[in-house]
């Protein structure tokens, strides 16, 4: 009772703030400030107020959490798939693309404290998905959060379509590059230490030209992610008229768009 009376909103920013976790994730927020936290980047806290903390430590812990919850998960729906399946599922999932899209659907930009324009293509509304879920696990703990999660992915991504995808890109792509006679190549490179520790990147390229990149704990997952974000590229490129007198061409693929911090698998 007493907690409930100091948690109350008490502004139309904090009445929006609860309103949208009561639609969109089936809760009441226990303790508001750890949402409003989560929804604030950065960008948001100016220079007198060190009193807002922002979202990145909530964001670190809700990218620990959703990998939990992603990987129990994807465990419990494929039995019968090996760690390579599970690992490549779950890297698409918690891809930044696939947060970024979710964030979308969710509506989160309609809260989020943020000075980046909105026009500016960012990482801010995918990051803000991982440390909802930082907070929300704070709140409500582990076995609520999940329910929520779970719920979130179900109703927004179909699994069966994601899953199609985990056929052999490699191979398909190497098969896309000789009838359309362009070099495909992938690149490969470790990083992290030793043992367990490994992590690699691979890139790649396409006349010398790099189109797509991926990480994984080992170079064939490396690849297989570098060959999903190739074909990614190209299902996302706006169609093009055709030019006249031309040879017919493939659908030319973006190279990843870099930023300054905070990128993630996939």
């Amino acid at each position: 009772m007493i907690r409930s009376l100091f948690n109350r909103a008490r502004n139309p920013e904090e009445r929006r703030v609860r309103a949208w976790c009561r639609q969109t994730l089936g809760i009441t927020p226990g303790d508001l400030s750890l949402y409003r936290q989560a929804l604030r980047h950065v960008s948001a806290v100016t220079e007198g107020r060190t009193d807002l903390p922002d979202n990145e430590r909530l964001e670190f812990l809700g990218d620990a959490v959703l990998d939990t919850i992603i990987g129990d998960m994807l465990f419990a729906a494929y039995p019968d798939k090996g760690e390579g399946f599970l690992t490549r599922m779950r890297s698409k999932l918690v891809s930044r693309q696939q947060l970024n899209a979710l964030a979308k659907k969710i509506e989160i930009e309609r809260v989020i404290e943020s000075n980046v324009a909105r026009s500016q293509e960012s990482s801010v509304p995918g990051n803000a998905v991982e440390a909802l879920i930082g907070a929300l696990f704070l709140d409500r703990g582990f076995d609520r959060t999940r329910r929520v999660v779970v719920k979130l992915l179900h109703a927004h991504f179909d699994l069966g379509e994601i899953e199609k995808e985990d056929r052999d890109g490699k191979s398909r792509l190497l098969e896309w590059g000789q009838k359309r006679r362009k070099k495909v190549e992938f690149v490969v490179r470790e990083e992290g230490g030793n043992g367990r520790g490994k992590h690699y990147v691979a890139e790649v390229r396409i006349n010398g030209d790099v189109r797509g990149t991926g990480h994984g704990a080992s170079k064939k997952v490396a690849e297989q992610d570098a060959a999903q974000s190739a074909f990614r590229s190209m299902r996302s490129r706006k169609p093009q008229p055709p030019k006249p007198m031309a040879e017919e061409r493939a659908p030319a693929m973006h190279a990843p768009r870099r930023s300054g911090g905070g990128a993630r698998r996939g």
